[in-house]
């Protein structure tokens, strides 16, 4: 897999999320700007979608601090990124929709700073957030221009970043150059920032998690995957969410339609041409554990009918192409 040119988003601090059945929550590394103040991520949810060629995601996370602070968030992202305000509303929307479609199924069957190196390429306000983004191609020049950064907004505290360091030079050895910078004020406590939304080409299913095992503790994440088809399962720790029916456990798989998913988001409706299939992938355990991103694609579904009808054509062939060359070896 060709990494080159990918990209980053580096929020600082961000965005309790609502409560969902399931709890789902979305992935980013989080460190204290103040020394020795305990941070918690005790969830992360997403709402990803993907059409062949671009992805669509929608972000937020559960964080508590025992007291005032700042954090630094981290995102990989595997291209650079148009970055826009959210919503709440597109998770209770979906949750909405799953429900509903699960009730009948149930029926049916029963700063700008200069560095050498460094380059300032778009920064905005967006709600309670304050992002920059910056192109890099130094871990430990990053790490200077984020402390630098914190300076120049009258953050004094150390900001803690040597285990950061061994995960972001991973990253930028794979060529993720691009970061967005996020900086805002956590109060003591757990607060609910409004969504933001990362949109970006990507040949692949993309969710970074690798970037959470630099946080100790555990977490629960839910992440729920639009689709033209069913996704790949082939993640060590994430697992496919389940519903039981008569002591049955059946994967949650749920067609949604183009006119639905307006009512979630209209940029995420916009992705696709008809309707989509909805995955839900969920972890829980410690962070540590989480040593790769989600790299996917979707799961092309066999058609039994087809593959019937295709057999049956490909034996009469054979049958055919026997029976002559017997008469052949007869004359």
């Amino acid at each position: 897999m060709n990494l080159k040119n990918h990209y980053w988003i580096i929020p600082l601090l961000i965005m309790a999320v609502l409560c969902l059945i399931p709890n789902v929550y979305a992935d980013r590394g989080i460190i204290p700007v103040k020394p020795h103040i305990p941070i918690y991520e005790p969830g992360q949810k997403a709402i990803i979608a993907w059409n062949g060629i671009e992805e669509i995601m929608i972000l937020s996370t559960d964080v508590t601090a025992t007291e005032d602070t700042m954090i630094l968030e981290i995102l990989p992202l595997p291209s650079k990124p148009k970055v826009e305000v959210a919503s709440f509303e597109s998770f209770r929307v979906l949750e909405k929709i799953i429900t509903e479609k699960f009730m009948i199924k149930a029926r049916t069957y029963g700063a700008e700073l200069e560095f050498k190196g460094l380059e300032v390429i778009f920064h905005e306000k967006i709600g309670f957030h304050d992002i920059t983004v910056i192109k890099a191609f130094n871990a430990d020049e990053l790490a200077y221009w984020i402390k630098q950064f914190a300076l120049k907004n009258n953050i004094t505290m150390e900001i803690q970043l040597s285990k950061l360091m061994d995960v972001v030079r991973e990253y930028i050895d794979g060529g993720f150059n691009y970061y967005a910078v996020d900086l805002i004020s956590l109060k003591a406590g757990e607060r609910s920032i409004e969504p933001i939304m990362y949109r970006f080409n990507s040949s692949f299913i993309y969710y970074p998690l690798k970037i959470s095992s630099i946080i100790p503790g555990k977490t629960k994440i839910t992440l729920f995957i639009i689709t033209m088809d069913g996704v790949r399962r082939n993640h060590p720790n994430l697992k496919e969410l389940q519903y039981k029916l008569f002591n049955v456990a059946y994967p949650v798989e749920v067609e949604i339609t183009i006119e639905e998913l307006f009512k979630v988001d209209s940029r995420i409706a916009e992705l696709f041409k008809s309707k989509t299939l909805l995955t839900i992938l969920t972890y829980e355990g410690d962070m540590s554990t989480l040593k790769r991103d989600l790299i996917t694609t979707i799961e092309t579904k066999v058609d039994i009918n087809s593959l019937i009808i295709i057999l049956f054509t490909a034996t009469i062939i054979t049958l055919a192409l026997t029976i002559t060359t017997i008469k052949i070896k007869k004359l």
